[in-house]
């Protein structure tokens, strides 16, 4: 079963089609200090990182305003152009996330996943942001960095933390788990549990019921 933990297990050759580090050929001339800091993902790791990001709606509007301001509080924009070299650099090494952090990086186009570190990001920025869009983030969903392809970047942070939302979740959550999940009560049928499961993760928008 694929986690965070395990992911670059799931890792696979590097594609054999341009990607977003240029072509084969090209990524195995890198440094092996940063190859060993970039997984290219198969496609189980993939739909794993997909599901996952899809359940949260984090990112659900278009290309030009990916992420969802119900999401966030804060979404910054930044255009790229032919003089935006060092503030752009400097524009990700600001950003707080740590360097040896390995973060995911979804290709929209062509549908390839990679975990590597956010040094390697912000290494070869110029590399990730040309021509394809693509979507960063790591495990906790407390951040994101989309490139959309008209050279604008969007860096969304300040996750919207609804206290009220979490109690009521939490307590359906408890209620649900002394229904249908304890011994000393059998007294419903397995379609009912079923559906109860089914909806609580779509309320909640989950697919676990931790």
């Amino acid at each position: 079963m694929i986690n965070f933990e395990n992911i670059k297990t799931f890792s696979s050759e590097i594609p054999d089609t341009y990607g977003f580090l240029w072509t084969p050929e090209e990524v195995e001339k890198l440094p092996q200090e940063h190859k060993d800091q970039i997984y290219f993902l198969n496609e189980d790791a993939g739909q794993f990182l997909k599901n996952y990001i899809s359940s949260s709606k984090m990112a659900t509007g278009p290309s030009w305003k990916p992420f969802n301001d119900k999401y966030f509080n804060t979404i910054e924009e930044f255009q790229v152009n032919e003089n935006s070299d060092d503030e752009i650099k400097k524009w990700l090494y600001n950003k707080p996330i740590r360097f040896d952090k390995f973060v995911y990086l979804q290709n929209e186009s062509n549908g390839h996943f990679a975990t590597l570190t956010w040094k390697m990001i912000i290494k070869y920025w110029k590399d990730f942001f040309f021509a394809d869009d693509l979507l960063i983030f790591d495990e906790t969903l407390n951040w994101g960095l989309y490139y959309f392809h008209e050279n604008n970047l969007f860096f969304a942070t300040d996750k919207i933390y609804d206290k009220e939302f979490e109690y009521q979740r939490i307590k359906d959550l408890k209620e649900l788990k002394d229904k249908f999940f304890n011994k000393d009560n059998l007294n419903f049928t397995k379609e009912e549990k079923r559906e109860a499961v089914r909806n609580f993760k779509e309320k909640y928008n989950t697919d676990s019921i931790e």
